[in-house]
């Protein structure tokens, strides 16, 4: 099982965690340092660091569309092009993170976002994606805006059927800077019942590159006894191993999967990031300028 090792820390009788002591770099952890879980993996995704080598079976067509894995650049040279100006933008934020501050680079990376959830909801008959009226989860942060651009919604909107959760990706002490673990905050645990034996929409910019945010709020989630059936995934891009892991470890956990998405990426980073030809940098950090107004 891929998610045997994993250990999940709650807070006791309602309370929450603080997990800044806990923390291998609590400076520069830009998340909630009070939260309901945190869900250790350990080194459950070390496997996929580098690039795709065929440990989750071969990478063909056939095999992703069986398995509802669709991704536009394998059938649209206009989103193959799209992805290569995300990369050719990412690659000048990774090489100078002054430009994570520069609203002009922002608002660029944020138009090519939106040009690529316009591209998934053009082709979305095609595919067969139903996933609009169901429970969406927003990944705070760039969830929240990534959920808005599936709808076709304004910044600002307020969604009727949304869910909050904030999830952040950090290293703990003692660990290995390649084990991975991720803080859980639930913004309405109660609401969190409606999604139990439903569908969902999972909707963020890389979804997944590991994987590890999502899986953290599933198995948070279980933890509740709350399990959705089956979740939609929409995203700009995603990588190779962390989508055939992902599908793995749903599929296990009894839980039906489609994941939708513009682009692909072959290569994960030690720090678990996009990179080789299909960079995106930090999404999140990225497109904080155009988070919804509370």
């Amino acid at each position: 099982m891929i998610f045997d090792k994993v250990v999940i820390q709650s807070g006791k009788g309602g309370q929450k965690i603080d997990v800044t002591p806990l923390l291998l770099d609590p400076d520069n952890f830009f998340g909630d340092h009070e939260v309901d879980h945190l869900v250790k993996f350990k080194d459950t995704y070390t496997k996929i660091i580098g690039k795709y080598h065929g440990q989750f079976g071969e990478w063909k067509l056939k095999d992703l569309e069986k398995n509802q894995i669709f991704i536009l650049e394998n059938y649209y040279d206009n989103a193959k092009y799209l992805m290569d100006k995300v990369n050719k933008i990412a690659q000048k934020i990774v090489f100078n993170s002054v430009f994570y501050h520069d609203t002009g680079i922002a608002k660029e990376y944020f138009e090519l976002a939106k040009e690529g959830y316009g591209l998934l909801t053009k082709h979305e008959k095609q595919f067969k994606i139903e996933d609009k009226n169901i429970p969406a989860i927003s990944l705070e942060r760039a969830g929240l805006i990534t959920t808005r651009l599936t709808l076709g919604k304004s910044q600002n909107a307020k969604l009727k059927n949304e869910i909050r959760v904030v999830t952040k990706r950090t290293h703990l002490k003692g660990e290995p800077t390649t084990n991975l673990s991720v803080t859980v905050l639930w913004r309405d645990k109660e609401k969190l019942k409606q999604i139990n034996n439903q569908p969902i929409l999972i909707s963020d910019f890389v979804n997944p590159a590991s994987g590890a945010s999502s899986a953290a709020f599933v198995l948070a989630a279980e933890k509740l006894g709350v399990k959705p059936s089956k979740i939609f995934h929409r995203s700009v891009s995603l990588t190779q191993a962390g989508v055939l892991l992902m599908k793995k470890a749903l599929t296990e956990m009894g839980i039906e999967s489609v994941f939708y998405s513009v682009g692909v990426a072959s290569e994960l980073s030690p720090n678990y990031y996009l990179i080789g030809n299909r960079a995106v940098a930090d999404a999140g950090h990225i497109l904080r300028h155009f988070l919804p107004k509370e």
